[in-house]
């Protein structure tokens, strides 16, 4: 038995997965996003030395202001021990400040620093470029399509995993009507 691929075969292959790949909608996501996530990691890196999770807590706090850790999660779409375990270097960095709530000492407000703010400005110009580039490959109406199929999207990456399984019962026995 002869398992090898010429390299015609192998290419032929490999070009056939591509294009059922091409079709398969986690895949492509997975793969938009690394790309998005490699891009924005090489352009921060033109300017500084943050990481992307980094910039995008500073991002986030130049946007929407003092956050509690919780909030800035959500608006990250983090979950909240990466965000927790980033703050530490961001305010030895001086980029941040940590301000415990008056009233309740266990929640934790973060707030940008006018250096934080600077690294911001600093950095949103080719950040803007690049988002720039990317919406002008839709007409105006196409945009507004699209982020409402990522809004589809999104619901349904929050439908609890749970519920992709479907368990037979007696009642799914052969008859359709």
């Amino acid at each position: 038995m002869d398992d090898y691929l010429t390299p015609a075969e192998l290419k032929g292959r490999i070009i056939e997965q591509r294009a059922a790949l091409r079709r398969n909608l986690v895949n492509r996501l997975f793969r938009l996003g690394n790309g998005v996530q490699a891009q924005s990691q090489q352009l921060l890196s033109l300017i500084s030395d943050l990481s992307l999770v980094h910039f995008r807590i500073l991002l986030r706090l130049s946007e929407a202001g003092t956050q509690n850790v919780q909030g800035l999660s959500e608006l990250l779409g983090a979950n909240r021990s990466l965000v927790s375990r980033a703050l530490p270097d961001l305010r030895e960095k001086g980029l941040i400040e940590l301000v415990k709530n008056q009233t309740d000492k266990r929640q934790i407000f973060v707030r940008l620093t006018d250096a934080g703010n600077a690294v911001v400005e600093e950095h949103r110009a080719p950040i803007r470029a690049r988002d720039q580039a990317m919406r002008s490959a839709f007409k105006p109406e196409e945009y507004e399509q699209l982020v409402e199929y990522f809004d589809r999207l999104d619901a349904i990456t929050n439908v609890p995993a749970a519920e992709f399984f479907h368990v037979p019962d007696s009642s799914d026995q052969g008859d359709d009507t």
